[in-house]
Formats: C-alpha cells, sequence, structure tokens
C-alpha cells in the first residue's frame, strides 16, 4: 500500500503482484476541508485509510518523505498525517521514499519529471489512478514491492 501524505489531500494505493504483472486493487483520496479543526482532519484521515488496511490487509505501507522545503508549515501538518499512517501501519513493514528516489524506482532517473513518473505508472499498472495524489501513492507502492523483489 502506498500513501501520499497531505492534510488537504492524502492519497493512497493498494497495489499488488502477481505472475502477470501489477494490479491496482484500490485507490483514492481522502480530502479534509481547511475549515475542519485539526484532530478532525487527522481523524477523517485516519477512518478512511484504516477501512482500506482492513479491507486489503496491506504487508507493507510505503510513504514520502517529509520534505522540509519552502512551507515548514506545511511540512509539519505533512509530519502529523504520516504519523497517522505510520499508526495505521502497526505489524506491517514501512518503507520511506524520498521524490528523487521513487522518480529513480519507477523511471531509472530521479529527475524524471511528475507527468513520466505517472505515465510510468499507467503503464505498469494499465491504468492511471483517479487523482495525481492517488498515481503518486501508487508510485510509493510499486517502489516497494519492487524494493521487495530485491
Amino acid at each position: 500500500m502506498g500513501v501520499d501524505p497531505g492534510l488537504a489531500a492524502t492519497g493512497y494505493a493498494v497495489v499488488a503482484e502477481d505472475g502477470r504483472g501489477f494490479r491496482l486493487l484500490a485507490e483514492g483520496t481522502v480530502r479534509t476541508g481547511a475549515e475542519k479543526p485539526l484532530p478532525l482532519r487527522l481523524g477523517r484521515i485516519y477512518q478512511a485509510l484504516a477501512q482500506v488496511v482492513e479491507t486489503w490487509d496491506p504487508w507493507g505501507v510505503a510513504l514520502e518523505e517529509v520534505y522540509l522545503a519552502r512551507n515548514a508549515p506545511s511540512a509539519m501538518y505533512t509530519a502529523q498525517v504520516t504519523g497517522v499512517i505510520l499508526l495505521l501501519a502497526q505489524g506491517r513493514e514501512v518503507f520511506h521514499y524520498a521524490p528523487r528516489a521513487v522518480k529513480r524506482w519507477i523511471c531509472g532517473s530521479g529527475s524524471a519529471p511528475k507527468e513520466q513518473v505517472w505515465d510510468m505508472v499507467a503503464h505498469l499498472l494499465g491504468r492511471r489512478p483517479g487523482s495525481d495524489h492517488a498515481a503518486d501513492a501508487a508510485a510509493l507502492a510499486l517502489c516497494a514491492l519492487l524494493e521487495a523483489r530485491t
């Protein structure tokens, strides 16, 4: 299971590998309204992803590393969402990937544009997930599956 953490929009994707390749089992985006208090927003993310974990029982959870760039407050909210996801990942393998590492795993180059990553995700899965956030989550799940091969 891959999760693209974000307070306003958290993408998720459950991906499996079988003898024919990769399959997208479930995907979506959990959206929270900015007008809601932080605990309610985190609770909404927790409840939605808890249902995904209960339904699909993934063996591992892959997350994008929190990146502290220009917007520290935004990064702090993303870190809080990451904490919620780690709580849900109890008893499972957890994988963390920097954005450049995802690009390298999926496209072979850490400097690949995001659109190229999404195109490769669509190629590997036979279809593109319904949102950019879910596509990012699928890329993370694929990274974990590919890494588990090695």
